[in-house]
């Protein structure tokens, strides 16, 4: 049995380094809430939700970043996964991009998701970081990186 369960798991393993090395993801872009948040909610003035202070980050940053987690999110395990490096949050960059301590959007993908946010409008009704407006966040990424830099490819 234990023989039996050791192929079966060389097979996965073979089976993901394979399907790793064939992948050609260029980027992602991670919507959601807390489970996603990559510390969104550290750049909003005034946010009570915050993930900023220890033990979050502890375990594979080593301090705070506002992941909600106390090491990666399921998005930066994909991320490292595939091999493009983790996504930084959308509001991070955009300030970056903003004050011109960086030039552009990172190439990678960015991370829009916020704790406390929702699909429906009615799911925080104090939080003002629904999905709609991270979808109208979207021109401003197309206007910094171009449509065909930030339009899904099939």
């Amino acid at each position: 049995m234990e023989k039996k369960n050791l192929y079966t798991h060389l097979l996965i393993l073979l089976v993901l380094i394979n399907l790793s090395s064939s992948l050609n993801v260029p980027a992602i872009f991670i919507f959601g809430d807390s489970v996603f948040d990559a510390g969104n909610n550290h750049f909003i003035k005034n946010c009570s939700v915050q993930a900023d202070f220890p033990p979050y980050g502890s375990t594979f940053f080593h301090h705070p970043t506002g992941r909600f987690t106390d090491g990666r999110t399921v998005a930066d395990f994909i991320s490292q996964f595939i091999g493009i490096g983790l996504q930084q949050p959308y509001l991070e960059a955009q300030i970056a991009v903003m004050n011109g301590s960086r030039k552009e959007y990172p190439s990678n993908g960015l991370n829009f998701a916020s704790a406390g946010s929702g699909v429906l409008q009615g799911t925080n009704k104090d939080w003002k970081c629904q999905c709609n407006k991270k979808i109208n966040q979207n021109p401003l990424l197309k206007a910094k990186k171009g449509v065909d830099n930030t339009t899904a490819r099939t």
